[in-house]
């Protein structure tokens, strides 16, 4: 079923071509769209169409979902898509389910993810096809729409050269882009030499050897002063705070698959001399998610190794440490590749476990059936990890696990969501005896709820948004959530405990602080990570203190991004330039170090993302490093005169940097 454009109204956007196939359309800086007003009716479940961006950058591309009376979307898919490039992209209505946030990638679209609230699709009254707030006006094409029930199979790349032999974008110019490999190489050769910490005061951990706080343990640990502030402590027994990138790898992973065309240049997946820098294969991003067919490659490490041959990791490892070091970084952050567990270690680091227990059976997203025995086996199964990295003096400590996927959903009930799931989960029965202890009848249920039910035994069937149907239910709701929450995470916490006494537990690196459920369990945390992608960490890191967590505070990740370095997208946070890099990080940095629980400050990530996207389509300008291991000297500066005060703003003898950034509307996904 075609959709006709001509039907289509505008919203803070305004047409330049339009006919039934097709529009031309100058979306509006503020978010402008295009609503489709057939979906509703064609009763039909995939949207497939081309859409071309007539920019010179990326653009976040939404699709929005409108109930009658509200004129906020009740929730919307956001995904990217790469400029001055014809890309055929799939709606799956069934998405409006909120049952995921992430999908996985079809050819040419970069990340898709979906946020918001559960809705019925007879329940939308407006759909519109837009862009995210960005900083100008954009011209997109929109063509050759349909709707149907079968999920397509053709998704057509356009037949052009947008990479070049180094991995660089090639459709734009900029200062420090390489042109040759003698060029590569010797801005390669000028990095080179010994790491080591330019302020005389740092010991080999990178803490502050002249405040030694108390007795060293020969490993990191926690310590609240008197003046109420909390510390991480070095081995030694020395103020630490944790300032790094995550992700110190050699390259970030470019997916090629389906893509290979638009390359320059791509080794032989099969070729004995690079076969080591391809990855190929199936993933899962989540247990509920289906499999995804990959093939990914590292541009930075094909550049080290066409530069330094067989002894490419080892310079790789020398020109990191050197970076890192003389600038003043004494971290790295999630995802560590740099001297981890080798013996080769001068950065201490924390690591994510992975494979975080799950169930057969999901209450809703990832969350898993956390009060059945599978749950405490696959806990107990899953801290084992830890027994070959329990001696490993280096390791601060260990994130439980990555933003958990559900607590995406702002306001969530974990136990509204038991219910609804129509499955006889051990936490549905933990539920009903919940209930049967507080009311000892279903009549003092019933009373207290201002509800009907006959039995308890009601509560074996699905009820669909119980606390929304049944107000009254809200505490027994939120009563019931907070200690499942609290269960999935004493449960593998305490067989983490077991296995390894010596590290520090870092907790589950939220995605955002919102959610006063979330903060339930934090006792069995020695550490609070949460990810704070805002300019200023004070506000998040606030609302964790003010929740009753007594414990330091590590800031996750953090970044923000340019466009005039050669990357189409911005991340998660923009700013217009460069130096204004920067100034994010002083002021980000000083901020968590001014506050009285803050520790640490991660900045997501070392590399550039890939121009074409990562694994999962994001193509952001956020490293520290770009793809052919260039640091970004405006960042390196600001990091290095943020180090230079560190300890002196973490222990309140020196005034945080104040200035805020100048912003742009982010391009991310």
């Amino acid at each position: 079923m075609k959709i006709n454009f001509t039907n289509s109204i505008v919203r803070d956007a305004t047409f330049i071509t339009l006919d039934t196939d097709g529009c031309v359309v100058a979306l509006g800086a503020d978010g402008g769209g295009i609503t489709l007003d057939q979906v509703k009716q064609s009763g039909k479940r995939y949207i497939v169409g081309d859409i071309e961006v007539l920019e010179e950058h990326s653009a976040a591309m939404m699709f929005r979902c409108f109930v009658p009376g509200e004129d906020h979307e009740r929730i919307f898919m956001r995904f990217g898509l790469l400029p001055n490039f014809k890309t055929r992209i799939c709606l799956d209505l069934h998405l409006l389910d909120n049952s995921t946030i992430f999908t996985n990638r079809t050819p040419g679209t970069l990340k898709l993810v979906v946020h918001g609230q559960r809705t019925e699709l007879d329940a939308v009254d407006r759909f519109e096809l837009g862009m995210e707030k960005t900083f100008h006006d954009v011209k997109v094409r929109f063509e050759h729409f349909y709707l149907t029930n079968e999920q397509p199979t053709h998704f057509p790349i356009p037949r052009k050269k947008m990479v070049d032999e180094f991995g660089q974008w090639k459709e734009k110019d900029w200062p420090n882009k390489i042109h040759t490999l003698s060029e590569l190489k010797a801005k390669l050769k000028a990095n080179e030499g010994r790491a080591e910490y330019p302020f005389p005061e740092w010991n080999k951990w990178g803490g502050d050897q002249t405040r030694k706080l108390k007795t060293g343990t020969g490993f990191f640990s926690t310590f609240k002063s008197e003046d109420g502030r909390w510390h991480l402590i070095d081995p030694d027994g020395c103020d630490y705070f944790s300032l790094g990138p995550c992700g110190t790898n050699p390259g970030d992973r470019c997916r090629v698959d389906s893509l290979e065309e638009l390359c320059d240049w791509l080794p032989d997946p099969e070729d004995p001399e690079y076969k080591e820098f391809y990855r190929m294969g199936t993933m899962r991003r989540a247990a509920y998610m289906p499999p995804d067919q990959y093939k990914v490659v590292s541009f930075t490490a094909l550049n080290m190794k066409r530069v330094y041959g067989e002894s490419w990791l080892e310079k790789w490892e020398e020109i990191s440490h050197r970076i890192l070091m003389k600038n003043g970084i004494n971290s790295q952050g999630n995802f560590p590749g740099l001297g981890v567990n080798n013996g080769r270690a001068k950065l201490p680091y924390v690591r994510e476990l992975p494979n975080f227990p799950t169930t057969d059976t999901l209450i809703f997203r990832d969350f898993p059936d956390v009060l059945s025995p599978e749950y405490q086996d696959k806990s107990e199964q899953y801290a084992q990890q830890l027994a070959a990295w329990k001696d490993d003096v280096w390791l601060i400590g260990y994130f439980l696990r990555n933003e958990p996927e559900f607590n995406f959903v702002e306001g969530l009930a974990i136990a509204d969501e038991v219910l609804r799931n129509p499955a006889q989960t051990h936490c549905r029965l933990g539920f009903i005896q919940y209930l049967m202890r507080g009311y000892e009848t279903i009549d003092q249920l019933n009373k207290a709820w201002d509800s009907q039910f006959e039995s308890f035994s009601d509560f074996e069937r699905p009820i669909k948004d119980c606390s929304a149907t049944y107000p009254k239910s809200k505490p027994d709701i939120r009563s019931f959530s907070v200690h499942l929450v609290r269960e999935y995470i004493r449960i593998p916490s305490l067989a983490c405990r077991t296995i390894d006494p010596n590290h520090l537990n870092l907790g589950l690196r939220w995605s955002k602080a919102y959610n006063l459920d979330m903060m339930a369990g934090w006792e069995y945390f020695d550490v609070f990570s949460i990810n704070c992608y805002d300019f200023d960490p004070t506000r998040d890191m606030d609302f964790v203190k003010n929740a009753g967590v007594n414990l330091p505070i590590l800031l996750g990740e953090y970044h923000c991004g340019a466009l005039d370095r050669g990357l189409p997208a911005t991340g998660l946070k923009g700013v217009p330039n460069q130096e204004e890099r920067g100034v994010m990080w002083r002021h980000f940095v000083e901020k968590v170090a001014a506050h009285p629980y803050g520790v640490g400050a991660h900045w997501f990530q070392y590399n550039d993302q890939f121009c074409l996207g990562r694994y999962d389509g994001e193509n952001y300008q956020i490293g520290m490093v770009d793809i052919c291991m260039q640091p970004y000297e405006e960042l390196m500066e600001a990091a290095y005169e943020t180090s230079q005060v560190l300890y002196k703003v973490k222990n309140g003898e020196m005034k945080p940097y104040d200035r805020l950034p100048k912003s742009i509307p982010m391009i991310g996904y």
